[in-house]
């Protein structure tokens, strides 16, 4: 009888201390995903120059059809790079992928760790920030410019490229990447889920056969010429659903 009283103890025990790790790991999620989308707030309005109403009205200038409109957009988009690295001198520059809210600054560092889990201003954080690969040229010269970020539960960082990847944005999505001198296009032309353990996606040599997998792995039709002489950007994300990663590829168009 003692015997079975003691077990039923230790049962108890498990179960209000996998109930009471559950709960606190939804309040830090809770938590931080407010705290992230503080600091987005925060950052879109100190760092954005232009304001709502000067793009509207940009807009509205011209509408002829809906590209060039998104063409105008892109071209007002005015940051303020000396203050962004103020806050942060480990930016690099900044991501727009248009008809999604991934609009971000990036940062880059010595590892591919430290903004697994810090904000872009350092805070920890379960979110972390979109970063570029340690090994990448800050001026996004190379042949293969990695980014990542989460696919996170706020719907912030990489989020809505499971929306890509389902077609649910279509096949015709451009990527502005904003340097503090200079401003690169990029056109969708792959995106697909790839094992955690594959590097070839992540290389930074790219030849004919690296670029021929990485069209026909493609889970939307995007009819985009692509070679090994091309400069391409790859964002990388979890999946969460599976433990395969969503790979974005683009190509520059400028």
């Amino acid at each position: 009888m003692q015997k079975k009283k003691t077990i039923y103890i230790i049962i108890l025990f498990l179960i209000i201390s996998c109930i009471f790790i559950l709960s606190y790991k939804i309040y830090i999620n809770r938590h931080d995903d407010k705290l992230i989308k503080e600091e987005i707030e925060k950052i879109n309005k100190e760092i954005i120059i232009n304001d709502k109403e000067n793009k509207q009205e940009e807009e509205i200038k011209d509408d002829k059809n809906e590209e060039d409109n998104q063409k105008i957009e892109q071209e007002i988009l005015t940051l303020d790079f000396e203050k962004l690295k103020q806050i942060n001198p480990d930016t690099v520059g900044w991501i727009k992928v248009d008809n999604t809210n991934i609009n971000y600054p990036i940062v880059k560092t010595n590892n591919n760790s430290y903004y697994l889990n810090h904000s872009f201003y350092k805070a920890y954080n379960i979110n972390g920030w979109i970063f570029e690969n340690s090994e990448n040229s800050s001026n996004f010269d190379d042949a293969n410019t990695v980014l990542f970020g989460h696919n996170t539960n706020s719907k912030t960082m990489f989020s809505e490229l499971r929306d890509i990847y389902k077609g649910m944005l279509g096949n015709q999505i451009n990527i502005t990447i904003y340097l503090e001198n200079n401003t690169i296009n990029y056109q969708v032309f792959s995106i697909y889920l790839e094992k955690p353990n594959s590097t070839s996606t992540i290389s930074e040599y790219l030849n004919d056969s690296i670029v021929d997998q990485m069209k026909n792995k493609s889970n939307i039709l995007v009819d985009i010429d692509v070679d090994k002489n091309d400069k391409i950007l790859t964002l990388s994300t979890c999946n969460n659903i599976t433990d395969d990663r969503i790979i974005l590829h683009a190509k520059m168009i400028n």
